[in-house]
């Protein structure tokens, strides 16, 4: 081979190398469209056995295609240790509403329910009982902390301050930039692609169990903390943390962009089975009070 052709090809080479290393860092921005269709056609696959157009009269599921019962997690980005960031579309109605599993990776109490919530939304999309939503979910915003056992991601930076508010201050902590962490533009991008009018963040603190809001989020607040309060705890509204947030999704969402916003605290250290109905019940709640309107 040619020096010039040695040339070529090691340019080749490494134009395709940078080619993957955009497709593996690709969130849902710029080529969100095709995911999001991704993550569309795996719900309606799992509500309904098959993809619209190609019927399934027998009413079992086609062969490929998940059962009713099996979660369609769809990636919508990888975090900063390169693990999936997993979400899942429910339902097909024109409200929209998104459900983050997490963003502080040591909160656990509300998250190890995720899947169970969803079962339960699904049963309800697939019998029609939401048939006026459209419900995504997201699994888990901060795996590498998850699996680390800390709040921040593996850079050491709080998720839930490096959103693009107003008030975002940058730091080690809060990031250099907004959005500057990977985890966070996943999230983002899902935010700015599927639109939604509400939003759900489960949280966990040892005040809780209680529910934060900003935007136009307290009478909602007040639906699920009340449902959420039926199995036994004491579920409260609490208007305001008491300190600051910059760069926080709440202060994006809802302070800047008016939009309402739940932040589920969970008590820190109690995650089981009553933290499991009360998610269930707490998400139900709110689904009730947004049709009553």
């Amino acid at each position: 081979m040619r020096r010039g052709d040695n040339a070529t090809a090691g340019q080749q080479a490494k134009r395709s190398r940078v080619n993957e290393r955009e497709s593996e860092n690709r969130v849902v921005t710029g080529g969100a469209r095709g995911t999001w269709l991704c993550i569309a056609a795996c719900a309606a696959a799992s509500l309904f056995g098959g993809c619209a157009g190609g019927g399934n009269p027998s009413g079992r599921p086609a062969p490929g295609v998940p059962s009713p019962s099996a979660a369609a997690w769809s990636e919508i980005g990888r975090s900063v240790e390169g693990r999936p960031i997993e979400a899942i579309s429910l339902g097909a109605g024109p409200r929209r509403v998104l459900i983050i599993g997490g963003i502080h990776g040591d909160e656990t109490e509300g998250t190890r329910h995720v899947d169970a919530l969803v079962d339960d939304l699904r049963r309800d999309a697939a019998s029609g009982e939401t048939a006026e939503f459209t419900l995504v979910v997201i699994r888990q915003g901060n795996p590498d902390g998850a699996a680390r056992g800390t709040r921040e991601n593996a850079r050491g930076v709080d998720l839930n301050r490096n959103w693009p508010a107003r008030n975002f201050a940058p730091s080690a902590a809060n990031g250099p930039a907004a959005l500057s962490e990977p985890e966070t533009r996943a999230m983002h991008g899902v935010l700015l692609d599927f639109r939604p009018g509400v939003v759900l963040v489960l949280h966990a603190s040892h005040n809780g169990p209680f529910v934060n809001f900003d935007g136009d989020g307290g009478r909602l607040a007040d639906a699920f903390a009340q449902a959420a309060g039926a199995g036994g705890a004491r579920w409260r509204v609490v208007p305001s943390m008491g300190y600051p947030t910059p760069g926080s999704l709440g202060s994006w969402f809802g302070v800047d962009g008016r939009g309402p916003i739940l932040t589920i605290e969970f008590r820190r250290g109690d995650g089981g089975d009553e933290a499991r109905e009360a998610l269930c019940a707490g998400v139900r709640g709110a689904l009730r009070d947004l049709r009553r309107r």
